[in-house]
């Protein structure tokens, strides 16, 4: 925590935020995984049982032309009737005919396990003694001869004679050779890296897209440092400031004492000292309220609004007679009476009227409204000056905004004086309004809850959107 500003939270939500955003992209190529891997035991699958059936099945057909040519020339000792029907379902006679086969609706399109019967009926003895040949080599080589593109390349077969057996890699479901008598099945030892060789797009998007959100949390986290520091250079600077007005402002406040002491012959030369010992008590609570705290204090008690405008406009007669200004005041009801802060709305006034005199050209005039209705007591200052674009209206009372002019401003300020007036009308359970439009004035609107409501309505800033009659 630096500067009053928490970013603990932040910096919690934005690591929580890729942590979430990691596991979801995991538990994506997770299932992206076990989908490929179930679909690559399909392919292993149907690999080995299509090659073995083509197997099979060469060596039945093969076989059973064998027998009909030895019939033919009358060297079969054995009769042999093979009936295959739709269910791929077999019946062998021996005897029933003199050399004859007959196949009824030969269907040889699924793997049925009749199939290896056939062919053991019909080979014997005669493959056995062929020394390495087995149905597992025969599919090897089927395979091998039927693969021209490399695709099977890691295809491997293996066998064992009975039980269950431990082999590394992805295995396709056993079957038995029936020429070694054994079990057999078909083995891919790089299946791993074939899967995610399949999922590197997937990946990469996974990856490309945490590597984004990450980085513009990196940029984002550091941007908020920076402006964290450079808030901390802007508030050491202006406690260094108000330290180094303190000093003049004590020598100033020593010298009107002695001045006051003294014999002041004209009663105008009195009053102009009124004046700069009241300016100076203002400008001193001003510097002492930035040195010491951010937020004003407010000290509450009753108060007359009335009261606290005439001394403001007692103070500021100077300001008004050089600007050559027309001020008239206006008053609707009476017991203007509120629970406030006497120094803090003297500020208030000394903001709006202020600014009336500033950005008004020619001879300012200004309208200041009093009244009391419901329970409120208002207070309206109406300007003729330069006005306010609509556009701007929400941000006057925002800190260090000014309304920008070509890039130039005119009037000397530092956007601090409206943020001022707007928080301490908030912290008095007040609003302000404003009416405006360029070229025909403003109108500032403060409403205050009066001394007699025992429970004054919470308002916050609010704007009337109207044109200025």
């Amino acid at each position: 925590m630096r500067n009053g500003i928490d970013t603990s939270m932040t910096r919690f939500l934005m690591i929580i935020s890729l942590v979430l955003l990691g596991v979801l992209e995991f538990l994506w190529l997770q299932n992206e995984y076990k989908n490929k891997h179930r679909d690559m035991e399909d392919k292993i699958n149907h690999v080995m049982f299509s090659n073995l059936r083509d197997v099979e099945d060469s060596l039945i057909f093969a076989n059973l032309a064998e027998q009909q040519f030895k019939m033919m020339k009358g060297e079969a000792s054995v009769d042999v009737n093979i009936v295959i029907d739709r269910n791929d379902s077999a019946r062998m006679d021996s005897g029933c005919f003199n050399g004859k086969i007959v196949k009824t609706d030969l269907n040889f399109r699924s793997r049925h396990p009749m199939r290896g019967m056939i062919l053991k009926s019909l080979t014997g003895d005669s493959l056995r003694d062929t020394t390495g040949l087995n149905m597992g080599v025969l599919v090897m080589r089927h395979l091998r001869s039927m693969d021209s593109t490399g695709e099977f390349e890691g295809y491997q077969i293996v066998t064992w004679k009975s039980g269950d057996t431990v082999i590394s890699g992805m295995m396709s479901r056993p079957q038995m050779d029936i020429m070694a008598g054994q079990r057999m099945a078909l083995t891919n030892q790089n299946y791993k890296a074939e899967i995610f060789s399949s999922m590197w797009p997937h990946m990469s998007f996974a990856l490309f897209m945490w590597v984004m959100v990450g980085g513009a949390f990196y940029f984002t986290w550091r941007n908020l440092q920076r402006q964290i520091k450079l808030n901390a250079l802007r508030d050491e600077f202006v406690s260094n400031i108000t330290h180094e007005l303190k000093t003049p402002i004590t020598t100033v406040g020593v010298a009107l004492e002695s001045l006051n002491m003294s014999d002041l012959s004209t009663p105008q030369s009195r009053r102009y000292l009124d004046i700069c010992q009241s300016e100076l008590r203002r400008l001193s609570m001003l510097v002492e309220r930035i040195l010491h705290s951010r937020a004003p204090q407010i000290h509450y008690e009753r108060m007359d609004i009335r009261q606290v405008l005439d001394d403001v406009m007692h103070h500021m007669k100077v300001q008004f007679d050089n600007k050559h200004a027309i001020v008239d005041i206006k008053e609707d009801g009476n017991g203007f009476v509120i629970n406030g802060d006497k120094s803090h709305m003297s500020g208030v006034l000394y903001n709006l009227l202020e600014n009336a005199l500033k950005y008004s050209k020619g001879n300012p005039q200004i309208h200041i409204h009093l009244s009391r209705n419901n329970g409120t007591v208002k207070l309206e200052v109406e300007d003729n000056g330069i006005g306010i674009d609509q556009d701007y209206h929400d941000k006057i009372f925002e800190k260090l905004f000014r309304v920008p002019h070509q890039n130039r401003h005119d009037v000397k300020g530092h956007g601090l004086g409206l943020s001022y007036v707007a928080d301490i009308v908030r912290k008095h359970q007040g609003k302000i309004d404003l009416v405006s439009e360029p070229g025909k004035g403003s109108k500032f609107s403060v409403t205050l809850p009066a001394w007699s409501d025992p429970q004054p309505a919470k308002w916050g800033l609010s704007e009337e959107k109207h044109k200025l009659n």
